[in-house]
């Protein structure tokens, strides 16, 4: 009886390890589509088990395609610098990343204790975590048109920085973020601009340094020439949290989000970020908790904004949030980081913004899947659309359903009198970063007599008495 079942149950185990010519695989996938150690033996002999996968599988002819899709975790980024203890939860498991660690879709990336982090995505955003911060990055998917990332900040303070075609206006003030220097690439190091020792003129060597002014000049030169090979196709992001939605093309948007708290965000302009004064402003908006609401607001730039901890009310105009503005200057001036991002765009992403598409070229070579248009000129609903329609309520409906749930939790805890530790902001978020932007000096080599040892130039010299 056992010989007889295997005689019929052998089509259908070489059909699992076996894919047809016609499946396209994605970059490093198996060719079987079947995941041998979660194969179930006490099921696998089954005949009626067998006959209704067979009916399902006829039913759907492109089953494997549809399988493998689904399998196919793309990478989003790359990690770009940690300060501090930072993590990745992917799957079961966690590590400590470094740089250039690849980030996939469904990676948790947190901050633990006293710990600021950089990522860099692929479509040339750029992520900076405060300490305590917490942000999952569901999915990168490549349109025709326009790229759309998603992803959902958990808690903490998160800039997303997103890349403009913009210059930049040339500024010689100090970077504000020196807490990454030196930076884990090292092409992105500015050049120290360094005065001769000239006795018959000592005033020259008090004179203001234009190191940050070049490294301006360096950034627009890169950006203009990524600029040919980016073609002006936007991002769309769609940036979820608790409870507020942000999405847009190419939004600029630093988040504070307290766990069992308010919300603050506030979108950043074409002026704040220091780019050129024709920049053109991006349209931004937001989608509050509710299952019956539907509708998207508009805001404004250069203003924080407050969502309740029941995502039902936006509060604007409000005066007393400037406390916030010292955590946002961390970031005011951060020319060798953009510099990094573009340097990182040459080496990684030319996949994202090709002027045409060859489906099967991007899933063997790239490991993407291609979709279509966010919005189509003959009006028709194009894949990537209907992703985004089903998001917007997918995450509308859960995330209003989890503040119900904590909202009864938190009553039930009141009623019992235990109490409820939430989450408040707190210069932990910056007061690291900021002291080392007040202690910071850059280091030069130069010596009184000129001659400098090729120790000093070392990076591990530089460490070892503290100078970074």
């Amino acid at each position: 009886m056992k010989t007889y079942l295997l005689i019929l149950l052998l089509p259908f185990l070489v059909s699992l390890g076996t894919a047809e010519e016609s499946v396209m695989l994605f970059k490093d996938q198996k060719q079987s589509a079947t995941k041998w150690g979660e194969v179930n033996f006490k099921t696998i002999f089954s005949l009626k088990d067998w006959k209704d996968q067979a009916d399902e599988k006829d039913e759907i002819p492109e089953w494997e395609t549809i399988v493998r899709e689904r399998n196919n975790r793309e990478v989003v980024g790359r990690f770009f610098q940690c300060v501090g203890n930072c993590r990745i939860d992917r799957g079961t498991g966690f590590f400590n990343p470094s740089f250039r660690t690849a980030i996939y879709e469904g990676d948790e990336v947190q901050t633990i204790g006293e710990s600021f982090a950089w990522i860099f995505l692929f479509d040339g955003t750029m992520v900076r975590l405060s300490p305590e911060s917490s942000i999952n990055f569901n999915e990168l998917n490549i349109g025709v048109k326009e790229n759309f990332l998603n992803a959902r900040v958990n808690t903490g303070n998160v800039l997303w920085l997103s890349r403009s075609t913009s210059t930049f206006l040339e500024y010689n003030g100090r970077e504000t973020d020196v807490l990454f220097n030196p930076l884990a690439l090292y092409e992105a190091q500015p050049i120290p601009d360094r005065k001769k020792y000239l006795e018959d003129d000592l005033l020259e060597m008090v004179e203001e340094k234009s190191t940050t002014l070049n490294q301006y000049k360096n950034l627009n030169n890169l950006i203009e020439e990524n600029n040919k090979m980016i073609h002006g196709k936007p991002t769309f992001a769609f940036i979820v949290m608790p409870n507020v939605t942000v999405m847009g093309y190419d939004p600029s948007v630093e988040i504070v989000s307290l766990l069992g708290g308010e919300t603050f965000f506030k979108k950043r302009s074409p002026t704040f970020l220091g780019l050129k004064s024709d920049t053109p402003e991006v349209d931004t908006f937001v989608q509050m908790r509710g299952f019956e609401n539907k509708d998207l607001s508009k805001i404004e730039s250069d203003k924080w904004l407050t969502i309740d901890d029941k995502g039902r009310s936006l509060v604007t105009g409000q005066e007393n949030l400037y406390w916030l503005t010292m955590g946002e200057f961390i970031t005011k001036r951060i020319p060798s980081l953009l510099v990094a991002r573009e340097l990182l765009i040459q080496k990684y992403s030319n996949f994202c913004f090709r002027e045409k598409y060859d489906p099967k070229v991007l899933a063997q070579v790239d490991g993407y899947r291609l979709w279509g248009k966010l919005k189509d000129e003959e009006g028709n609903k194009a894949d990537l659309e209907l992703r985004l329609d089903f998001l917007k309520e997918y995450f509308r409906r859960i995330e209003t359903t989890n503040l119900l749930v904590s909202t009864h939790f938190a009553d039930r805890l009141k009623e019992r009198g235990d109490s409820i530790k939430t989450m408040g902001y707190g210069n932990y978020f910056f007061i690291k970063a900021l002291d080392k932007y007040y202690s910071y000096e850059a280091y030069t080599d130069e010596k009184e007599t000129g001659d400098t040892l090729n120790s000093t130039t070392k990076a591990l010299w530089k460490r070892m008495h503290g100078i970074r």
